[in-house]
């Protein structure tokens, strides 16, 4: 008698392993992947002059030959007002430019803290000026940028600040969500189009920054680096970001991957690291396996983070292998 109950608490715990087990599988596999999920690219004249590049030849190698559809653009401040009062937007309308006439797709990043180091782009004349005098004319350039751009019909969207609520990176002022706010309702006072607004994957729960605008935008990092234990590769299922989605109410197809890590973690600079430390985080086959990964999360879109460094490699190393695949992802 014995022996049989023991044998049927053996059968139940199996049983009860083999649920867990599978459980556990089926949600490291599951996927959400819908039927739509739009590609693009992030694109940075000074990040690729810093490269070394001529960043009208690799935007425009990037629009003709990637032939992507989707550009994620920033206009920092400090490039387009060096000098109080005296605007100066050649840069940006060319790109603006180059991109409608191939009918490609633009996000528009307005504010202070936009895409790059050190994430606050301010001009030299701020630096010491009082925060209410900032703020004053952090807005005035707000409207400027959307007043300037908002009948070119290749905007899709207006993004708002670049994870404004992101205190533990940057060399930023503390976050100030009433300030986002009103950013957000004067940009749609300008113009009827959505506001994306953007926060860290991995470094934020996403509760106050998913419902500020129309559409939510999150960073997208599977590799990174720690001088105390070298390189973290995550492998958290995709249900992780879904799943952070579902608990703060945003529907999926309202949500995008601004950034998706498409080149090295590289925590002294790509320029300061051999081929071989940068193929450790990124390479061709890894490029393929993060934009799976991100599809199957099932939002609606990613941004890949990396094409001037693609284009770097193919120029200055001659080494094509991120190209020529990034190529193959997008056509």
């Amino acid at each position: 008698m014995e022996r049989k109950k023991l044998l049927k608490t053996l059968v139940v715990l199996g049983i009860l392993f083999v649920l867990f087990v599978g459980g556990g599988v089926w949600v490291y596999f599951k996927s959400f992947a819908q039927d739509k999920f739009d590609l693009g690219v992030n694109f940075s004249k000074s990040y690729a002059e810093y490269l070394g590049l001529d960043w009208k030849k690799a935007y425009l190698s990037i629009l003709d030959d990637l032939k992507i559809k989707n550009v994620r653009l920033a206009v920092p401040w400090n490039e387009i007002e060096s000098e109080a009062g005296r605007f100066y937007f050649n840069d940006i309308d060319w790109q603006i430019n180059e991109a409608a006439r191939r009918g490609v797709n633009i996000v528009l990043v307005v504010g202070r803290r936009t895409p790059h180091w050190p994430e606050c782009h301010d001009p030299f004349w701020v630096k010491k000026s009082s925060s209410d005098f900032v703020t004053d004319k952090q807005l005035e350039m707000v409207e400027k940028v959307v007043q300037r751009y908002k009948a070119n019909k290749a905007i899709l969207m207006w993004q708002v600040e670049n994870e404004p609520l992101l205190n533990v990176f940057g060399e930023c002022p503390k976050s100030d969500v009433d300030l986002l706010r009103k950013e957000v309702s004067l940009v749609k006072t300008l113009d009827s189009r959505p506001v994306l607004i953007t926060d860290s994957g991995e470094l934020s729960l996403w509760t106050q920054a998913a419902n500020i605008g129309d559409i939510f935008g999150s960073t997208m990092h599977r590799v990174t680096y720690n001088g105390f234990i070298g390189y973290s590769y995550y492998h958290l299922p995709p249900i992780f970001y879904t799943a952070r989605a579902w608990l703060v109410g945003k529907p999926l197809d309202q949500i995008i991957i601004s950034e998706l890590q498409a080149e090295p973690w590289s925590p002294a600079g790509l320029l300061n690291s051999s081929l071989e430390e940068q193929a450790k985080s990124m390479d061709a086959n890894r490029l393929r396996i993060h934009v799976d990964y991100a599809r199957r999360t099932g939002f609606s879109g990613a941004y890949l983070w990396g094409a001037e460094w693609w284009y770097w490699l193919k120029e200055k190393h001659g080494d094509s292998s991120l190209w020529d695949t990034a190529k193959k992802i997008f056509q």
